[in-house]
């Protein structure tokens, strides 16, 4: 089994944009779960705080090889990680995090991972010089398959085939030919997310004296090679205060341009090294700074800002900038011509994790062209905005939810960097809210459902808001309400051949009837699975709705099919048209569709 970058066409029609495929998979033999008579248990004491790790009865057993040899490989880690962390079963109780239950390999490249809990589990191979694999992954870009483990089960033979890691070396020089040191180098990969292509940062390296690098270990695929200079000063450490330079080095891609569609595209394969030389570009720059102001007109304490680039650069990373200086104070030197952000933020009290019993940090952004001129941008922070309301249930108790703690978070409908403080609230016992921080665009989620529960609905003054609602940045929004469902709802189904055989390993692709979703990629309900050890496949959380469903081979598999609206029209004129009705996870066999 190797790993391969994209889906190879699902017949002849889709070959061109849908699917491609760079190995074949490896016949390996199918893994076996034994599992022993139940033995009646004592009822646990789940009243201790916090709670101690648990001690499981099954195994996990296997072996990891080099996928172009078949060699077996030693010292390689195989780590099973649950997909159902734990979750407070009353207010206040604390649980302690998951933990992945990990084995090193033997001389023979075999594991054997004990005392693994009953759950459902991802595994995952790493080592040293190798790309890292999820279990059944045949693709690097698709899913894996999930393990439902059972206490007592001997799980196993496992096996993984990783495929050792590709190189982009080089020289980076400046606009003169001299070799340009401590550069930060990094390969970047082109994805479309939310139906705006974004460039997704990478392994990276910093050039030494010399101006050479050395990034290795990558996932084959099509890379672009972005150099820039360290000596602007990165989000993490700010920034020095270069006086009286108006032209400088600024990042560029490879082989010398400052426009990534300009740019020219590495092949990185297996085992193989790829050269790419750069030389900077020089161009203006300039300052960007200003005062910072909290909503009580004072001075910004303890906050940090940053810049970052819109665009298609705009999840390359976390921007530059650093610390608001005393008296409110920012600055931000050797900034080239571009569309950017300015986001300040003040760190959440109670550290990463913050303390929801805080009050939300503020937090404010502004959009600026530079153009080479300096510029002075004044800034005032705001709490955001504050939405109150409750969550309903339908289909089952709402007691069951009261005291387990539940939260309601924030996000983006389109993933970017763009980001303030976080908006958080709780939900009381009685299943009233308060989520304060929203800014803008966002989509209100729930975390700590009990399993199969999922949110139906929520209205904001009586209207659907499901996929998004603009809640500006000082509003105060009441009457909001969160629809839960306790039906379980969704697809489930086994595949056959053409030949009318069953099918053990499969990808099923699901995605809606609605084009005008398909622009916004797979947050809209376009989801991708793979069957248990069983050959069954479930898809659950699924909205109700009509769906487009198929089921290609597991080497055809590519998440980035369901960001791809053309990719996605031509499933369509394969696939089958089905309804997800509400409670009810309708089976569904499906036919593989052969290349």
């Amino acid at each position: 089994m190797t790993h391969v970058s994209f889906m190879s066409g699902v017949a002849c029609a889709l070959s061109l944009a849908v699917f491609a495929v760079s190995g074949a998979a490896q016949t390996t033999p199918s893994p076996r779960i034994q599992v022993p008579r139940p033995l009646p248990t004592p009822p646990r004491d789940t009243s201790a705080r916090p709670t101690a790790p648990e001690v499981g009865t099954a195994t996990l057993t296997g072996r990891v090889v080099a996928a172009e040899t078949g060699q077996p490989l030693r010292r390689a880690t195989v780590s099973a990680m649950s997909t159902r962390p734990p979750v407070p079963q009353r207010r206040g109780e604390f649980v302690t995090p998951p933990r992945p239950f990990s084995a090193r390999t033997d001389d023979d490249g075999r594991f054997l991972i004990r005392e693994v809990p009953a759950g459902e589990y991802m595994l995952t191979a790493r080592r040293a010089g190798y790309v890292d694999q999820s279990y059944g992954q045949v693709t690097q870009n698709a899913p894996g398959r999930r393990l439902n483990v059972v206490d007592g089960a001997a799980v196993g033979p496992l096996q993984f085939a990783l495929v050792r890691g590709g190189v982009i070396t080089g020289r980076v020089v400046d606009e003169t030919g001299e070799p340009a040191e401590r550069v930060q180098v990094r390969a970047v990969r082109a994805q479309r997310i939310g139906g705006q292509l974004r460039y997704m940062g990478g392994p990276g390296d910093t050039t030494d004296d010399q101006g050479h690098y050395r990034m290795f270990g990558l996932v084959p695929g099509e890379y672009l090679v972005v150099a820039e200079p360290n000596d602007r000063g990165n989000f993490f450490r700010g920034g020095q205060n270069i006086q009286n330079v108006e032209t400088d080095t600024v990042p560029t891609y490879g082989p010398g341009t400052v426009n990534p569609a300009e740019a020219v595209k590495v092949q990185v394969q297996a085992s193989a090294e790829a050269a790419m030389d750069i030389q900077l570009v020089a161009a203006k720059v300039a300052t960007v700074r200003g005062r910072v102001l909290t909503s009580k007109g004072e001075p910004l304490e303890g906050g940090m800002v940053r810049l970052q680039a819109m665009g298609a650069e705009a999840m390359m990373g976390m921007g530059r900038g650093g610390p608001v200086m005393a008296g409110g104070l920012y600055e931000i030197g050797g900034v080239p011509p571009g569309a950017y952000t300015i986001i300040v933020d003040q760190p959440m009290r109670g550290g990463p994790g913050g303390d929801e019993d805080a009050p939300v940090p503020e937090s404010a952004s502004e959009t600026v062209n530079v153009e080479g001129e300096d510029l002075v941008v004044p800034l005032t922070t705001s709490p955001g905005s504050t939405a109150r309301g409750r969550v309903t249930v339908e289909g089952g108790d709402p007691a069951l939810i009261a005291n387990r703690g539940l939260r309601v978070m924030a996000f983006r409908p389109v993933p970017t960097m763009n980001f303030g403080s976080m908006a958080r609230g709780r939900v009381a016992p009685d299943l009233s809210f308060t989520v304060s921080g929203l800014r803008g665009n966002q989509v209100l989620s729930l975390q700590g459902l009990p399993e199969g529960w999922w949110i139906k609905d929520i209205l904001v003054s009586g209207q659907s808001v499901i996929e998004g609602f603009d809640y500006g940045a000082s509003k105060a929004f009441s009457g909001v309400e969160i629809v839960v469902s306790a039906r379980v709802t969704g697809l489930t189904g086994t595949v056959t051949m053409p030949t009318g055989a069953t099918a053990d390993d499969y990808a099923v692709v699901v995605f809606p009837e609605d084009e005008e979703k398909w622009e916004r990629g797979a947050g809209t309900g376009a989801r991708m699975t793979r069957p248990d050890l069983d050959g069954a496949y479930k898809m659950p959380g699924l909205r109700p709705g009509r769906y487009y469903v198929l089921a290609v081979p597991a080497e055809q598999a590519d998440y980035q099919v369901l960001n791809e609206p053309d990719q996605l029209r031509v499933l369509a004129g394969r696939a089958r048209s089905i309804e997800v009705k509400d409670g009810q996870m309708s089976p569904v066999t499906l036919t593989l569709v052969e290349r």
